[in-house]
Formats: structure tokens, C-alpha cells, sequence
């Protein structure tokens, strides 16, 4: 129990130091980013973004591709045990 009270009261003290960090102003950001180092980071994130969709489509064709091979596999069994 007491765990939970001290556990709460150090998630709340990071949680306040995190708002006493520098903040950057949107002039300052849109400066940053059209440096060549900015230029670079928005091409990565892109990248990065891309490369997830991508992922995500596969693991979705991966999963049908399972299921089917899955159901063939119960269909098979199921002629065998009619065979039998």
C-alpha cells in the first residue's frame, strides 16, 4: 500500500520538472527546421513513417495469410477424418 503513495508522489514530482523544461517558440522550430540538419530529420521522420505503414500492411497480409493456411489445415484434417 504504502508503495502506491510513494510511487504517485515520484510520478508527480517528474511529471512537474518536466514542465519547468525550454521551451521553443514556433518562429524558433519553423527556423529549425529549414536548416539542412532540419531538412534531414523531416526526410527520416518521413522515412520512418513510410517504413511503419508498410509494416503495418504486412503484418495485416501476414495474419490473413496464417489464418487461411489455418483453415486449410482444418479443412484437411476434417476430409481425413471422413476418410477414415
Amino acid at each position: 500500500m504504502r508503495s502506491r503513495y510513494v510511487f504517485a508522489v515520484v510520478l508527480a514530482g517528474f511529471t512537474s520538472f518536466s514542465a519547468c523544461g525550454p521551451h521553443e517558440t514556433p518562429e524558433e522550430r519553423r527556423r529549425a527546421a529549414d536548416t539542412p540538419a532540419g531538412k534531414v530529420g523531416q526526410a527520416a521522420h518521413k522515412a520512418v513513417v513510410e517504413a511503419n505503414k508498410a509494416s503495418q500492411v504486412i503484418g495485416r497480409q501476414l495474419k490473413q495469410a496464417a489464418h487461411d493456411a489455418r483453415e486449410g489445415w482444418k479443412e484437411d484434417a476434417h476430409k481425413e477424418k471422413d476418410r477414415k
